[in-house]
């Protein structure tokens, strides 16, 4: 009983968060730029266990835009460009 309990608010706080990023990623500040590359992933794996992959999509769209040497980052090149592959998917969807 204990662990569904702890499952549910899990899920709330995630779906919090998401909450959260939507507004952040509709608003005119950029709080993304902020963020380095493993911390924006990290938010970006929660969201998407969290089953708000649209989120976390934008979410790394927006971290590149902000990124002025993305493209130079050959270490994280395939989890950057899934992440943008998601978003454009996930925009052709809405």
């Amino acid at each position: 009983m204990k662990t569904i309990v702890a499952w549910d608010r899990l899920h709330e706080a995630v779906a919090h968060l998401a909450a959260i990023f939507d507004q952040l990623l509709d608003g005119p500040e950029d709080v993304v730029c902020t963020l380095d590359f493993t911390e924006a992933q990290a938010l970006a794996e929660v969201l998407d266990a969290g089953h708000h992959t649209d989120t976390a999509a934008r979410l790394m769209h927006r971290w590149v835009l902000t990124e002025p040497d993305w493209d130079t980052d050959t270490e994280h090149a395939d989890l950057i460009h899934h992440w943008l592959e998601l978003s454009v998917a996930t925009t052709r969807v809405c």
